[in-house]
């Protein structure tokens, strides 16, 4: 028995000499947001003049807009808003609370 729990441990501390720690993983991410939520934020406040939220996703920029009138004129002129901010990723618009 004694020599089972001592491959075990043994077993486990290989496994855990592999593992990275949470400060290595983490100490290599970038965590500044992309340039592209404030270039969507300032297209927004200064062409139609209303505040918004935009969140990245893993594909996407959620825009979310304060009500549906303005969310339905941004979805027409959604091809200019990718345009003018040089989006690379997904375009999602939806409405109500920021």
């Amino acid at each position: 028995m004694y020599a089972f729990l001592k491959n075990i441990n043994n077993a486990l501390a290989v496994i855990l000499l592999g593992m990275e720690s949470l400060q290595d993983i983490l100490g290599n991410r970038n965590f500044t947001p992309p340039d592209e939520l404030t270039t969507v934020k300032e297209y927004i406040k200064r062409r139609y003049k209303s505040n918004c939220t935009v969140e990245v996703q893993r594909d996407a920029l959620l825009l979310r807009l304060p009500n549906s009138a303005l969310a339905s004129t941004v979805r027409l002129e959604q091809n200019r808003l990718i345009e003018a901010c040089n989006l690379k990723r997904r375009l999602v618009i939806r409405y109500g609370r920021n």
